[in-house]
């Protein structure tokens, strides 16, 4: 027994916040700080000093906080005073407002639900929201308490929004009635899929990559192009990964209890026919959708076909065929004199953005000329793509200024080529200009002006989807409340914030579709561009100063 040996605990290592955890004052929750409704505290401060003169008329005790009985409730909080000399104790008030219900049980506070609808619309989860309390030095609620009342806000949220969204597909048929269509339910629409991970698999998984996915549908008919369906899909169950771990089979959407995902496991997640035939079903209530665009690369025409018959026609975005256009350029195996000097790929770069936005812009200038007539599109159109390449080979004149939307074939009405280094003009043989009218046919060409005679776009959709990130980032992933009252007092600062917040995103929004603004970024780019040519680019030796309009297809001159 000589040799043994008293094993004790080792001091365990003392951390940051363990130096916290000692208090250097008595009742220190006292120094934290705490949210209260000024009215509901001024209210308790008046009630309670009369009731201490009521209970003990010379007493000259203080009324403090009693941080032993005081009762969370979220956000908010019971308190009561006790006087420090005479032993009062006041009845317990409510520092917050309650949220009206009739049903049985403790009432919401306000203040809570607010939070928590704050929460649905930042990127933030209730535990980062935790984290911001404990540095702002505020006692946090209980984490159960945040996800109860997430769940309950949610499914209001979600509700609010269907709501408004029947609300807008009502007044939409209203208004067609109004402007005296002949059937006031027909609209074109627009749509688009986001996903929280790319589709294609990484490897972990042997199914598509994604697990939740968003499909938006927009109407086509107004400025403001405003959502009128919206389907959301889950792969994400947490108790059946759960219910797995300890092994028993589940399958969802349809195992017994709580179930977050609405998509089978084993569900293609890219099925954008699917999502939106579903959106087109919801739509059908009010109206009936006679034209849909899409960015060409999904089957959602053939799910919205399957609701609203095969009387829809298929419409294609505006900027994703110049997209297209522009890549087929990229593709095209020029001859080698097309192109000036070292940096060859670079130039055929830039001149494909170059004809992507001339191509763009006779477009739409040769609808607004027109009124929108196709036929007359149609007809004109060929000189149109002839003008163009004449243009880029330098023997802009006549055939611009007679065929050409956007380039009067003059030095002070010609098209700028921003993207062009030194606006130099291109050595193109015959191959080389059937190959780039080939390309330009994508967008200008007769069966693509049918694809794009109302000039749409998806870029509403595709706005919102990446606005989705501000509330639902991919960094984080919110298994149960993916889907998406507290009043604001009337005349309240918050309200007046609101307001003034309001009016400033209408006002943001109105002056980014201005055409000053719009030439502004406009100039911005040209700017960049040809900041970048004076450093990587001289003067072409193609690059001639001046205006050729003679009819000598060889001419390497160019508009100024």
């Amino acid at each position: 027994m000589a040799n043994c040996k008293l094993l004790r605990p080792k001091p365990k290592n003392i951390t940051l916040i363990d130096t916290y955890l000692k208090a250097n004052v008595s009742s220190a929750d006292q120094f934290t700080y705490k949210i209260f409704q000024q009215n509901a505290l001024q209210y308790m401060i008046n009630t309670e000093m009369k009731n201490l003169m009521l209970y003990k008329q010379d007493c000259k005790g203080d009324l403090n906080f009693d941080t032993e009985a005081q009762v969370k409730w979220g956000l908010a909080w019971q308190e009561r005073f006790q006087c420090n000399i005479c032993g009062f104790k006041s009845a317990f008030h409510k520092l917050y407002e309650e949220v009206e219900s009739l049903k049985r049980g403790r009432r919401a506070a306000t203040v809570n639900i607010g939070a928590q609808v704050g929460l649905i619309h930042t990127p933030i989860s209730n535990k980062n929201f935790s984290e911001i309390l404990n540095a702002a030095n505020i006692i946090f609620p209980s984490s159960s308490g945040l996800q109860k009342c997430a769940n309950k806000v949610s499914k209001v949220v979600e509700k609010v929004n269907k709501d408004d969204m029947e609300n807008i597909r009502k007044n939409l048929a209203n208004d067609n009635k109004t402007l005296g269509l002949s059937n006031e339910k027909l609209v074109r629409v627009e749509s688009d899929a986001r996903y929280n991970n790319p589709i294609f698999s990484n490897g972990s998984t042997p199914f598509q990559g994604g697990t939740q996915v968003t499909q938006v549908m927009c109407e086509n008919m107004t400025k403001n192009k405003k959502i009128i369906s919206l389907y959301t899909g889950n792969k994400l169950c947490l108790i059946a990964s759960k219910l797995r771990g300890k092994g028993k089979n589940v399958t969802c959407p349809n195992h017994a209890g709580l179930c977050t995902a609405n998509i089978a496991e084993d569900f293609p997640i890219g099925n954008e026919g699917e999502y939106s035939r579903r959106c087109a079903a919801e739509v059908s209530d009010h109206l009936q959708i006679s034209h849909f665009t899409s960015d060409g690369d999904s089957k959602s025409f053939t799910g919205i076909k399957s609701v609203h018959g095969n009387n829809v026609q298929s419409l294609r975005d505006v900027r994703h065929l110049s997209q297209s256009l522009k890549r087929a350029i990229m593709k095209c195996m020029f001859s080698v004199i097309m192109f000036s000097g070292s940096r060859k790929q670079n130039e055929k770069s830039r001149f494909a953005l170059d004809i992507k936005a001339r191509c763009v812009a006779e477009l739409n200038t040769g609808f607004s000329v027109h009124k929108g007539n196709l036929q007359l599109m149609k007809a004109h159109m060929p000189n149109v793509i002839d003008a163009i390449i004449m243009c880029y080979k330098g023997n802009c004149g006549s055939s611009c200024k007679v065929n050409s939307y956007v380039c009067g074939g003059e030095p002070s009405k010609c098209w700028i080529r921003s993207y062009i280094a030194n606006g130099s003009t291109l050595k193109m043989t015959f191959y080389d200009q059937e190959e780039l009218r080939r390309c330009i046919k994508i967008l200008l060409g007769p069966n693509s002006l049918d694809l794009v005679r109302f000039l749409t776009s998806t870029k509403k959709s595709e706005g919102f989807n990446r606005s989705l990130s501000r509330c639902n980032p991919k960094n984080v992933t919110f298994h149960r409340n993916f889907p998406l009252g507290a009043a604001i007092t009337p005349g309240s600062l918050v309200a007046k914030q609101l307001k003034q917040r309001h009016k400033i995103d209408i006002r943001n929004a109105q002056r980014k579709r201005l055409i000053s603004s719009k030439l502004r970024r406009a100039n911005s780019r040209r700017r960049k561009y040809k900041l970048h040519a004076s450093i990587h680019y001289p003067l072409s030796v193609y690059y001639k100063k001046g205006l050729a309009d003679s009819g000598n297809e060889d001419s390497d001159n160019i508009c100024d």
